[in-house]
């Protein structure tokens, strides 16, 4: 851990397993008392990306204290790609939402100030690529580089609730099957067995759709989804028709709401939509168990919008250091979403490149797939 001292502040660097694990406490201690929270920048949800991710990462964790007491956390990961050096939010492409964990006081804006001074004289990174940041994160500012993307959510606190007459017509045809019925996996072996089988049921609706999703194509996917079910920060959320399990939810709750991290469902029952009923029956288990809000992640799919009451707001900060960076940055933030849309257009007739300017195991690659995209 390595260290720099202005006046009453410190600024260290947490690189090593050790040193990581020796913030956890305090980890956890400043992730509850940071209202953004959102669970994506946990102790848990971060150390368990490390274990799985190992060397093909470098963690670093910049931490600011004010007299000795943590006061803001970055938890970040750097990689390389086409030779250049990229600093982005630890547990990227899986983490859903990027931003850094700081007290809600009114020292904010200069902790916020250290801590980009600091990085700034990073030599061993071109490129700050803080993508997915929500409106009103710690670490937005207001500026805004590439595209903007929403996230649909339910709020919880609405005294009403939307009712979906279609979605309850084709519920009844899965009733056909027998009773319904919602439970959570309960042991640490159940939960890890029933969440790799979502991931297959997910991957295999992804691969017949042409779908690229680039957390779920990712090496460390399965292990890192299996961990945290293991632990018991994922809840394993399954609906069984006649005792089979027809559509699986498997999500967390952080800063007061449910994110539903992934969901899928069998195909053999999908004229009855079990989706949308494992969906209606989370939504209202949520609310009786006081949350804010039912969080549907990224993207703004169709099916999300239809329970949504609202969406938030999702865009991206790049701030390079050096030519190199700026040049990233500009494919990143510019070239590669020009390039989506264009392919988007061409229809299914055309090849897509999808790893252009993707983030891989081993850096970046090129492969060819059908043109529909999404995220976790």
């Amino acid at each position: 851990m390595s260290a720099s001292a202005p006046s009453s502040y410190r600024l260290e660097r947490a690189e090593t397993v050790e040193a990581i694990d020796a913030l956890a406490a305090e980890w956890a201690e400043l992730e509850s008392a940071t209202p953004e929270a959102t669970g994506f920048q946990s102790f848990v949800w971060c150390r368990n990306w490390i274990a799985v991710a190992g060397p093909s990462i470098r963690p670093r964790i910049l931490c600011l204290r004010e007299s000795g007491r943590l006061v803001m956390l970055l938890p970040l990961q750097i990689e390389t790609r086409f030779g250049v050096s990229i600093a982005r939010w630890l547990g990227e492409p899986m983490t859903q939402y990027g931003d850094a964990l700081a007290r809600a006081e009114a020292g904010r804006a200069h902790w916020r100030k250290l801590a980009q001074a600091e990085m700034m004289r990073w030599r061993d990174v071109d490129l700050f690529a803080l993508t997915r940041l929500r409106t009103g994160a710690v670490m937005a500012d207001g500026t805004r580089a590439g595209e903007s993307f929403s996230a649909p959510y339910v709020d919880l606190r609405l005294a009403t609730t939307r009712r979906h007459k279609s979605i309850e017509r084709r519920v009844k045809r899965l009733e056909a099957n027998g009773p319904l019925a919602l439970a959570q996996a309960e042991t640490p072996a159940k939960r890890e067995s029933l969440a790799r089988h979502a991931l297959a049921l997910k991957r295999g609706w992804l691969a017949a759709r042409g779908v690229y999703s680039a957390g779920l194509s990712n090496p460390f996917a399965e292990d890192f989804i299996a961990a945290l079910a293991r632990d018991g920060f994922l809840q394993v959320n399954a609906l069984r028709v006649g005792g089979e399990i027809c559509a699986m939810d498997l999500g967390f709750i952080g800063g007061g709401a449910y994110r539903s991290f992934l969901g899928c469902f069998d195909e053999r029952f999908a004229e009855g939509s079990p989706g949308q009923a494992l969906t209606s029956r989370l939504v209202a288990r949520c609310a009786q168990e006081g949350l804010v809000a039912y969080d549907m992640l990224l993207p703004a799919d169709a099916y999300k919008l239809a329970w949504a009451t609202g969406e938030m707001e999702i865009g991206a900060r790049f701030v390079a250091r050096t030519l190199s960076g700026a040049l990233a940055a500009f494919a990143l933030a510019r070239l590669r979403p020009f390039v989506k849309r264009v392919l988007r257009a061409a229809g299914p007739s055309f090849a897509r490149v999808k790893g252009a300017f993707s983030f891989g195991r081993r850096g970046a690659r090129l492969s060819v797939s059908r043109p529909k995209e999404t995220t976790t």
